[in-house]
């Protein structure tokens, strides 16, 4: 549903809460049980990499680049707040910071952990059914050096490499048509597993559908043989055959979703388009992950797996009753509902991390009313991955303290490092989105952007965001250069 934007009352937000698949979040056991405090994010597309690569390599980056839950999944935005007793822990945080425009905004952070000890985590098994691009555009040679194929090759190495004796691994191969190269196979069978992975080879158009629709039916053939069952989709992700739309693969993957299949994607080389990996990625149980370089696939393997196939929870959505006289102005981190007044802020999946994730939400006052003490009263509700319902309800509160001299009062850490990533990435994507326009503008806009983020880093303290100034900086000089934007497919 679409929430209307009101200054008083309940802001809405709901989700429909349908049954889920694989190992449980309501019981521990089928973890390894609680012992710490570890991370979880939520799905979609995971981080920032395409935007960085891109840029490294002079060009400006397509807006659809830039989006809120990516950098946040990047970054620890840890919330403190009373002990969680649930596999999944969400607290919430309120202060006040200026918005894009200047003006003075109530903030509130939702952060998302997880109570499972890593060091006793059991992964649920898997039967992955990898389902790889071998279209010509695999095999172009980019700038820096690589081509998509070579990151393929490599990537379905390391992953078969992780799978255990009870895993089993299944391999589709799609150009111009589709092709069952290995059917479901014991991951044991690590002679077959590599003869079918080395045996790809990159030739003719990219008909991504046929690929899907060859490799679900396998997935869900697989359901009840291992704990859980991924889809994994490699590609470039430029479909010419078929279908092409990001609509079009996403009511498949969707389909695949209600069957209890789990989707990652991982986004290859530096032509990939971005808008259909999001879309693909922002379903129950979905994920994706960008590689430029066959060199980011062994740092990616070591920081995600195997959190990248262990979610903990689906159809996420938040009910929040603000003070009266605040209206909502904009949402991070909700997948597909970025900056928006009338949105349906729901995230589809939340998996297990090495990060603390979070979502954050923008209060503005109306006309005539002052910033003082306020509060928001959350209810969330979200489906454990068994199917099971859950409810929590939070407060978060400003108790009208005073202001530094930038106008914040931030009261969190991870809460003043959200917002600044937020307006950070937004700023960018409006820059990018300026840019293709009206050049002069976007370096104007953009010069704001480096300047508020400067100030905010250097508020915070934190040597993760110095990377972030480095990366702002560097879209302005290209914006100021005049370079050229979007990815590099045909380059």
């Amino acid at each position: 549903m679409k929430l209307r934007a009101t200054t008083l009352g309940w802001i809405t937000i709901a989700a429909s809460a349908l049954a889920g698949c694989g190992m449980g979040s309501g019981d521990f056991s089928s973890y390894g049980g609680p012992g710490g405090e570890f991370g979880a994010t939520q799905g979609g597309v995971q981080d920032m990499t395409l935007a960085r690569s891109l840029v490294e390599e002079g060009r400006v980056p397509p807006p659809e680049a830039f989006l809120p839950e990516a950098i946040f999944s990047e970054h620890d935005l840890p919330l403190e707040g009373p002990r969680c007793t649930t596999l999944l822990c969400l607290r919430a945080a309120m202060g006040v910071a200026p918005d894009a425009l200047g003006a003075s905004a109530l903030w509130v952070q939702i952060g998302m952990s997880s109570t499972i000890d890593p060091d006793a985590f059991v992964r649920p098994t898997q039967t992955i059914v990898a389902t790889v691009d071998v279209s010509g555009s695999m095999g172009w040679d980019y700038p820096n050096g690589t081509t998509a194929g070579n990151i393929s090759r490599h990537l379905l190495h390391a992953l078969a490499d992780q799978l255990g004796e009870a895993d089993r691994f299944a391999l589709v191969a799609f150009g111009s048509t589709s092709r069952v190269v290995l059917p479901p196979t014991s991951a044991a069978d690590h002679v077959r597993i590599e003869a079918a992975i080395d045996g790809l080879h990159e030739n003719g158009s990219t008909d991504m559908e046929s690929g899907m629709r060859t490799a679900y039916p396998i997935a869900t053939s697989a359901l009840g043989t291992t704990d859980a069952v991924r889809v994994m989709v490699l590609s470039d992700y430029n479909p010419n055959v078929g279908a092409t739309t990001p609509s079009e693969f996403q009511r498949l993957a969707v389909a695949g979703g209600e069957e209890g299949v789990g989707l990652t994607l991982f986004g290859l080389g530096l032509g990939l388009a971005p808008e259909v990996m999001t879309a693909m990625s922002e379903i129950r149980g979905g994920n994706a992950f960008s590689l430029t370089s066959p060199d980011d696939v062994d740092p990616l393997i070591e920081d995600s797996w195997p959190w990248m196939v262990s979610p903990i929870a689906y159809d996420l959505s938040v009910r929040l009753q603000a003070s009266s006289g605040f209206r909502l102005a904009a949402a991070y981190g909700f997948q597909g509902n970025e900056g928006d007044t009338e949105a349906a802020l729901e995230v589809a999946s939340v998996f297990l991390s090495r990060r603390k994730g979070a979502m954050l939400v923008q209060l503005r006052p109306v006309e005539g009313t002052e910033i003082g003490a306020a509060e928001a009263a959350l209810s969330l509700g979200y489906v454990t991955v068994d199917g099971v319902p859950m409810t929590e309800s939070l407060t978060a509160r400003y108790g009208g303290e005073a202001l530094d001299e930038g106008g914040r009062y931030l009261p969190q850490r991870g809460l003043a490092k959200t917002v600044a990533l937020a307006l950070l990435v937004s700023g960018m994507r409006d820059a990018a989105t300026q840019y293709a326009s009206d050049k002069a503008g976007a370096v104007a806009a953009m010069e704001a952007v480096v300047a508020r983020f400067t100030d905010d880093a250097a508020a915070i303290g934190d040597p993760a965001l110095d990377a972030e100034i480095d990366f702002a900086e560097a879209l302005l000089a290209l914006m100021r250069a005049g370079a050229p934007q979007g990815n590099l497919y045909g380059y």
